[in-house]
């Protein structure tokens, strides 16, 4: 196919995503919302997507709840005196804390109601890796709703991997919350566990606040006039503590390559495919819910969506499938055709860009390695400061940039669209079936339970009024 080669021949001459993947990074450095970074990056964006053509490249705005970082202290103050470094939780309250610790490891879903007396009124210490059992994953926000819900009046996220200092990860604003580096953390389980008992106490000074944030946008048209159409996106925005290099930046990067190479070949492309670099996906993805609440009038018109969190990572670059067998026949064709190796396997899971598309019925996937999703434990330097430019490989993009935007050619061009639109009763049983229902409630449990506290921060207040998504 012409169109192939022509793909295949500008990807490996070139050095264009790693080259914007630089510009990201060094110059903009986070991207987190409502930082200079964050609209000097979009401006960035769009006008790199204007200069390859795209002339309707743009961004569109809206608001959320943001934050601000401030200095963070975690203390053990009994029975010896020792500081740690530690760094606050996205939306973590300001606040001052000092209670007996309650180590729970890995935090399992059982272990907050068995241990509610000793958690009740005390900073509980859970690490970042999944429990032995569970069947699907065990998103750090739910461990900490779980303390809350268990009386937990400070919370301390422990990284499970060595070497890679505090982590960060988004969390509800209802107590302080911070992030401690595996060898912190070990030091506070070895001690509580020769003493039996120690007293720490955790000082935070952050804000939160109401920000600006974006979506960058832009098409590559088709030539036919058929009202169905592609969509391909990853989020821009990394923790503020870090580059976000692998973990958004190198799906980012992917992104813009693909809207360049198809516009390229845009003569060979029947559908319009649409690319889309989301804000604010860190913090709720925001970014994601807000283009679908935008656009919610062309969802009916959406054939596929392509998610490509941290797209140019390392691993081979197949279709994690949301929930759609009925699309593997369709892969393995397309694999034979691009002569190239496109992994699949079926799996869903809701913290990602993927998710508002999949709860309006949209069939979606994911960019990614079947095998290195069977086998991951976690995030590894992801959400640490140490997820910068070096972390990515030249080869690892052109090989993201050759497999998916040749793939999202043949979706666009099929006659015959084998995908099935889930319908709504199908998406509540899916989420039932998974346990993520039980999220859902455990978050509305949470508020009715702070809702009987007789003082509550206006930082929580808000959030309690704050309508959810799901």
């Amino acid at each position: 196919m012409d169109a192939d080669k022509k793909i295949v021949a500008e990807v490996y001459t070139s050095s264009e995503p790693m080259d914007n993947l630089k510009v990201l990074c060094d110059v903009y450095g986070s991207r987190f919302p409502g930082t200079p970074g964050d609209f000097g990056s979009v401006k960035w964006m769009v006008e790199k997507l204007r200069s390859y053509g795209i002339e309707n490249a743009h961004y569109e705005t809206y608001t959320i709840p943001g934050w601000v970082r401030g200095p963070a202290k975690l203390e053990v103050t009994s029975p010896i005196e020792k500081e740690f470094d530690c760094i606050s939780l996205p939306h973590s309250l300001a606040g001052e804390i000092e209670a007996d610790l309650v180590f729970l490891g890995d935090g399992p879903v059982d272990i907050y109601e068995k241990r509610k007396d000793e958690i009740d009124g005390n900073i509980v210490m859970v690490t970042s890796r999944n429990p032995l059992g569970m069947k699907r994953f065990l998103h750090r926000s739910e461990k900490y709703m779980r303390s809350v819900l268990a009386g937990a009046k400070g919370w301390i996220f422990m990284n499970h991997y060595p070497a890679y200092g505090p982590p960060t990860g988004g969390i509800s604003p209802i107590i302080p919350a911070v992030g401690v580096s595996y060898e912190d953390g070990s030091f506070l389980a070895r001690l509580l566990e020769r003493e039996g008992k120690v007293k720490v106490r955790i000082t935070t000074t952050d804000k939160n606040l109401e920000v600006e944030t974006y979506n960058v946008v832009c098409d590559v048209p088709g030539a036919s006039d058929d009202e169905e159409y592609v969509l391909a996106g990853s989020h821009y925005d990394g923790h503020d503590i870090s580059q976000g290099a692998v973990d958004p930046a190198s799906g980012t990067v992917t992104v813009m390559e693909i809207a360049r190479l198809l516009n390229m070949v845009k003569d060979h492309l029947k559908r319009r495919v649409r690319l889309v670099c989301f804000g604010a996906e860190e913090i709720g993805l925001y970014g994601s819910y807000n283009y679908v609440a935008q656009h919610e009038d062309e969802m009916d018109a959406l054939r596929f969506m392509l998610n490509l969190d941290s797209g140019g990572r390392s691993g081979k670059k197949g279709v994690i499938l949301h929930g759609h067998p009925e699309l593997e026949p369709f892969l393995e064709q397309a694999a034979k055709e691009m002569k190239a190796e496109l992994p699949y396997y079926q799996r869903v899971s809701p913290y990602s860009d993927h998710w508002p598309f999949f709860l309006k019925s949209v069939p979606c996937g994911s960019g990614g390695d079947p095998e290195a999703i069977r086998t991951r434990t976690g995030r590894g330097y992801g959400h640490t400061r140490y997820d910068t430019v070096d972390k990515v490989e030249l080869e690892n993009l052109r090989l993201a940039a050759a497999n998916y935007s040749r793939f999202l050619l043949r979706v666009a061009n099929a006659d015959e669209w084998p995908a099935r639109r889930k319908p709504q009763e199908e998406i509540q049983a899916f989420i039932k079936e998974q346990g993520y229902d039980q999220t859902v409630a455990l978050a509305e449990k949470v508020k009715e339970y702070v809702r009987t506290w007789p003082e509550i921060h206006p930082d929580t207040r808000e959030w309690l009024e704050r309508k959810s998504d799901w």
